[in-house]
């Protein structure tokens, strides 16, 4: 989104919602005042993570393999029609990025239970095309938001997409590695905050993990001391 058109919008959006009250994002039903943007009832539909779940393990699996990744952090499952597609919908594509703000307040609660006191948070970055159309890094809003709870710093510009990547959606596991291999670097202003550092790598969904397991490699061959994945969603 251009970030002028954000701007306007939100300067709107309170006299929008004041004059037309606010419905839930997800199924349109009117919410009640202690409710923002999601109803009670869409939210209870998401199912949470559970660390003895098999997309759980798999996902695990497949992250920590190359060596890169050593942890996973996620807080529900991504079902495809349900309630979170609509949810991360939104926040992508329909500039409501106080939608990350609230994600990452969930996935921040997750975190808990982790070994992860002071751990650095870094958004999995946009291409600089990507990110001026769509004016914002909805990643960095969800870091934003487990910031809130977990009082961990956020490096929002650490890492930067060197080159354009097509969507990895319809790639196999093998097609999605190549895509996003040597796609992302440190950023050069930045890079020495990396080092002997634990890292919470932060991404909406991830799937085959492709995308973290590249920019995992650049932080620790900065010499992070620990790199872990955290997203708001698990595909399976």
């Amino acid at each position: 989104m251009n970030p002028y058109l954000q701007t306007a919008r939100s300067l709107v959006q309170p006299l929008y919602e004041f004059i037309f009250p606010a419905t839930c994002v997800v199924c349109e039903c009117a919410l009640s005042e202690n409710e923002r943007r999601v109803c009670n009832s869409c939210w209870s539909k998401i199912t949470a993570v559970k660390l003895d779940d098999a997309v759980y393990r798999d996902t695990l699996s497949k992250l920590t393999g190359s060596g890169h990744v050593s942890g996973l952090v996620s807080a529900y499952y991504f079902d495809e029609q349900g309630p979170l597609q609509a949810i991360i919908h939104q926040l992508k594509y329909g500039g409501m990025t106080s939608l990350g703000v609230v994600l990452g307040k969930r996935l921040g609660a997750a975190m808990q239970s982790y070994d992860l006191q002071g751990c650095g948070l870094v958004p999995v970055p946009l291409h600089a095309t990507k990110l001026r159309e769509r004016g914002y890094n909805q990643s960095a809003h969800i870091c934003k938001g487990i910031s809130e709870v977990t009082h961990s710093e956020v490096f929002p510009k650490l890492l930067k997409r060197t080159r354009y990547t097509q969507s990895q959606t319809k790639l196999s596991m093998d097609e999605r590695r190549e895509n996003v291999s040597e796609a992302f670097a440190a950023h050069p202003s930045f890079a020495s905050a990396v080092h002997d550092r634990t890292f919470l790598l932060v991404d909406d969904v991830i799937t085959t993990g492709a995308t973290i397991d590249a920019c995992a490699k650049v932080l620790i061959e900065h010499g992070a001391k620990r790199v872990v994945a955290g997203s708001v969603a698990l595909a399976p």
